[in-house]
């Protein structure tokens, strides 16, 4: 195979988080190079890549083998397969040669021939992806709380994650019908792929491939039944709009202030929002001016760096604000879009 060192050092970082740190089948800590694709497994997840470079060779490129690639000259790099289960990778004046394995114990990929299929533009994908991805929580005692609900029906594709604690939602218009539990490893390979152009998703009922001009993401699926959201999202009496840089700077400056995870308090009235944070060291207090006049003030508490990286999650310039009571939720949504967030209020002392 030959192929342009900025071409295989590229991809091969894009894939290479798929390789198992850890685990007893050893073949899984390569990457398989065949039919002019990168591929890394970790039984899970599979992912590959498409090369530019020519050769149809099948080999295996050993986890050690990586760094080296990355920093290989520009130029041209040539790997070939040797006897015995071992490749020699040439650039510039540099020669190399590692044992690896064979190939063939590289695990197949289902290619998912049976089963439905829609497409989706890729920026609509990943732009409602990276807004919810913050609430998936890596692990949960419900798997269910670990995947992004994927849902289309009734002319609207839905996004939806939560750790129990915070509940985000994206949709965008679409014609379609899909339901699938995404994990939430998968999900994050999709926000760092940068997947362009529009993307195929074949799924069945245990699997579901995202597929591009560039990679293909073959994922299992969660199973169950997720938690029947949309109910949740409804109008509340007290409402206002802040500026969501005003009041992210300011929860930035509050958090900064403690190493404790003391809440953070809100106490509302009229025009303005009274934010503090107190502990053993610190008392901040910060006025942030609201766009709104509220109906009735207000003194809520909560989860401060869950507060932070809400706010973080919106790109507008303005969010509407939505309370109760002291122990309902806050609702947060975008001025520009459909995304909305319910966060959870904590006692405060």
């Amino acid at each position: 195979m030959k192929i342009q060192k900025t071409e295989l050092a590229a991809k091969l970082n894009k894939i290479k988080g798929v390789v198992p740190k850890k685990g007893t089948n050893a073949v899984l800590h390569n990457v398989l190079v065949k039919d002019g694709y990168l591929i890394a497994s970790d039984m899970a997840m599979t992912v590959k890549a498409k090369l530019a470079g020519d050769g149809q060779e099948t080999f295996l490129i050993p986890e050690r083998a990586f760094d080296l690639i990355e920093n290989l000259p520009k130029g041209e790099v040539e790997i070939s397969a040797g006897r015995d289960n071992t490749i020699e990778i040439r650039a510039d004046k540099i020669k190399n040669s590692y044992d690896t394995m064979d190939p063939l114990m590289f695990p197949k990929i289902n290619d998912l021939e049976e089963g439905e299929e829609l497409t989706v533009d890729a920026t609509v994908l990943l732009e409602s992806i990276k807004r919810v991805a913050y609430a998936i929580p890596a692990q949960a005692t419900n798997s269910i709380l670990t995947a992004m609900y994927l849902c289309a029906e009734d002319g609207q594709l839905n996004f939806v994650g939560t750790d129990a604690h915070v509940l985000a939602w994206d949709t965008v218009a679409f014609d379609g019908n899909l339901k699938l539990l995404i994990p939430k490893n998968t999900v994050d390979k999709l926000k760092s792929l940068g997947l362009s152009g529009e993307v195929q998703i074949r799924h069945n009922k245990s699997q579901a491939v995202f597929i591009t001009k560039e990679y293909e993401i073959y994922t299992r699926l969660i199973e169950g039944e997720y938690l029947r959201y949309q109910g949740m999202f409804r109008e509340l009496p007290i409402h206002t709009v802040a500026s969501r840089a005003g009041l992210l700077d300011a929860m930035t400056r509050a958090k900064m202030c403690t190493e404790e995870r003391s809440p953070v308090r809100f106490d509302l009235q009229g025009e303005r929002l009274d934010l503090s944070i107190k502990d053993r060291t610190t008392d901040y207090h910060e006025t942030v001016d609201l766009q709104e006049c509220l109906s009735e003030p207000l003194t809520i508490g909560f989860d401060a760096k869950l507060v932070l990286e809400t706010l973080k999650a919106f790109e507008c310039d303005n969010v509407g604000i939505s309370f109760d009571s002291p122990k309902m939720p806050m609702i947060i949504e975008a001025e520009d879009s459909d995304f909305k967030v319910i966060v959870l209020p904590v006692v405060l002392n």
